[in-house]
């Protein structure tokens, strides 16, 4: 069965949001949509999203998650996340962006919702080890934390959705509230035993594989991020 993915680059910080499905189903997943959710709703006209699935609850991942129309799927372990996510917008006045926060405000870009806020609601909690099921496809979750505690990624017919735990060149950041260095290295390392030939196809930025990221791990875990 050949899988139909469809990038969505979307928000300040280019997010990528995916829309998932068979070729030739209608029946569709659409993962992370962290903004701009009319040009998402564009994408998937014609299709049949079955659910709305949340790699992490930070902001740049969750803003258009309400506004698909399809069920919310996210693990219970981010729990605390999104509500964090608040609390510091209400503290400064806008997201926070890590290192990229000043550049990004600097070029014209306020970091503050642009509309309505996803309200949190999650129709459904995902655990590690379910099979979610998108028309013909069987879609692995795999409980992948340290960038959150929740952080899931997704394996579906030699793709992995890694949301931010796996990216070129390395794991996701974990100089946030709730990440740790450690954890996202066993996620990695999780990661890391699927087969060389999987696509890797992360939460920002271009798309890698299994096998060109695997020999690398033991320098990541040297240099601490």
């Amino acid at each position: 069965m050949t899988v139909r993915l469809r990038r969505i680059v979307v928000g300040p910080l280019a997010t990528n949001c995916w829309v998932l499905h068979a070729d030739g189903d209608r029946r569709a997943l659409v993962v992370d949509p962290g903004d701009e959710p009319d040009r998402v709703r564009a994408a998937v006209a014609g299709l049949d999203v079955v659910a709305v699935v949340l790699t992490h609850a930070h902001w740049d991942h969750v803003l258009g998650a309400g506004a698909v129309g399809a069920p919310v799927l996210a693990h219970a372990d981010d729990g605390p996340v999104w509500p964090h996510e608040l609390a510091t917008l209400d503290r400064l006045g806008h997201w926070d962006a890590g290192t990229a926060t000043a550049d990004l405000r600097a070029a014209g870009h306020p970091l503050r919702p642009e509309g309505p806020l996803w309200d949190g609601r999650v129709d459904d909690h995902l655990v590690d080890g379910q099979v979610l099921t998108v028309g013909p496809l069987a879609v692995d979750v795999l409980h992948t934390p340290g960038h959150t505690p929740g952080g899931v990624s997704l394996h579906v017919e030699g793709h992995v959705l890694t949301g931010d735990t796996l990216f070129p060149g390395g794991p996701g950041l974990t100089g946030w509230p709730l990440s740790d260095f450690s954890t996202i290295m066993g996620s990695v390392r999780r990661l890391a035993a699927l087969p060389a030939v999987t696509a890797v196809h992360p939460g920002h930025g271009p798309s890698t594989t299994i096998g060109a990221e695997r020999p690398h791990l033991d320098d990541w875990e040297d240099r601490g991020w």
